[in-house]
């Protein structure tokens, strides 16, 4: 969704925000609802962002399973989920949890290549090489 056209009609956002996604998610559905809970969620990504970088300092290989698990019960930052629709126009929240631990960790890679972090095989690697979802 293009957020940042405000010229969009009213009516064509709304129908993008309940665009029903089906269950289970695909990876795209993935990507596209992470991509939206880090807009929405900054403070949250800088505390992650800045706890990966003083773990990676002190030549510890970074856990985004760690990272989720210290934000959920650590983090100053009010987390703030995402809502989509399923294929029956049931509400559903999207929201840090260990499904998007090989995202993150995606996401922490391509801002700090040189991090130590693995990313072990998931199905946004295929989505990646397929270019599909």
């Amino acid at each position: 969704m293009d957020t940042d056209n405000y010229a969009q009609p009213l009516e064509k956002v709304m129908r993008e925000e309940r665009r029903p996604r089906p269950l289970p998610l695909k990876a795209r559905d993935h990507m596209e609802l992470f991509e939206e809970w880090v807009r929405i969620n900054p403070d949250a990504m800088r505390e992650i962002e800045l706890t990966a970088l003083a773990i990676d300092a002190r030549g510890i290989r970074v856990s985004t399973k760690y990272l989720i698990e210290k934000q959920r019960y650590e983090g100053g930052a009010k987390l703030n989920p995402v809502t989509f629709y399923d294929d029956q126009g049931n509400p559903h929240t999207y929201g840090i949890c260990n499904t998007i631990t090989p995202i993150l960790a995606r996401w922490l890679l391509e801002r700090h290549p040189e991090m130590n972090i693995w990313t072990k095989h998931s199905l946004f690697d295929e989505m990646e090489n397929n270019h599909e979802a």
